[in-house]
This record gives C-alpha cells, structure tokens and sequence, in this order.
C-alpha cells in the first residue's frame, strides 16, 4: 500500500494534517503546493514551488508532522 504524501498528489487533491495547534493542508496546484497553516489565530497561505531546493524542506516538514501524529495514535 503506497501512504499518501504532498509528492504523489493529483492536481487539486489535498492532505491535511495536524501538529500540536496548527493544522496544514497540503493542495496540489500547477507548478507546485498551496500550503495553508491553521491555528486559533488565523489562517496563512503559501505558495511552494515544485523545486528541487523546496522538495527537502516540504519532506522534512511532512516527516515531522508525520511522526507526530505516529507518536499521538500510538498513545491512545
């Protein structure tokens, strides 16, 4: 079974998660990612170029919140 990443992503389909009081939603959009970053205060969207400097940043990023959310199902 493949697990769904940012990188395997058809064109406007979108995988959200969520660490800590942030959610992030990963949609994938021509030439790259719309990334939106939720909290109680507000909401942030930024555009994530499909690059090949971005790629190791958008990976670390998805590992880190992957393991999070490992870890929290783990615990309950």
């Amino acid at each position: 079974m493949n697990e769904k990443t940012i990188y395997n992503l058809t064109f406007n389909e979108s995988l959200s998660y969520t660490q800590g009081h942030l959610t992030y939603t990963w949609l994938r959009v021509p030439g790259g990612w719309n990334l939106t970053v939720e909290n109680k205060i507000g909401i942030t969207n930024t555009f994530v170029p499909q690059r090949a400097e971005w790629k190791e940043l958008a990976h670390e990023m998805e590992n880190k919140a992957t393991d999070v959310a490992g870890r929290k199902m783990m615990d309950e």
